[in-house]
């Protein structure tokens, strides 16, 4: 009995074909589109790498999410971002562009995670990074699940 594989992005089927060549250079099913549209965010492998592993696991990630101020590597929009840094890459400006970013979030109230990318270097820092980036995901939807089930207070109830 012959399965079709679905693409972990659009949920569209795909040949055997494609899900093998993908599945061999990203890990998971993916249709040609969203692989060439992978190649062309300009994202690291990396976080290519940890997207997907996200992606697997049922969490509403985009890939390069522009904020209006900044774009960021992944993010549940307006509810997590998660950056990841090149630990070679600091010099003063970027300090300082950092620092300006880091003030611009907190007022914005959006929790980020910032990963030095020295960090996903082995499978099993990645693993756990993996793993504690879920529960991160996890926390900031069952906040947003929450605060829609509590009732508004009323009126008679503030006075």
């Amino acid at each position: 009995m012959k399965t079709n594989a679905y693409c972990l992005e659009c949920k569209q089927p795909i040949s055997a074909g494609v899900n093998e060549f993908s599945q061999s250079l990203y890990g998971h099913p993916l249709c040609m589109k969203d692989q060439y549209l992978l190649e062309e965010s300009g994202a690291t492998a990396l976080v290519v790498d940890m997207y997907l592993a996200l992606k697997s696991r049922n969490f509403p990630v985009v890939l390069g999410y522009c904020d209006g101020y900044n774009f960021i590597d992944i993010a549940i929009p307006g509810k997590l971002y998660i950056e990841f840094i090149d630990s070679n890459d600091y010099t003063n400006r970027r300090l300082m562009t950092d620092l300006a970013w880091s003030v611009y979030l907190l007022e914005k109230k959006i929790p980020t995670i910032v990963i030095p990318d020295t960090l996903l270097s082995d499978s099993q820092s990645f693993a756990h990074m993996l793993n504690e980036i879920s529960k991160s995901c996890r926390v900031m939807l069952n906040q947003i699940s929450i605060m829609s089930l509590v009732p508004a207070f009323e009126s008679v109830q503030l006075q």
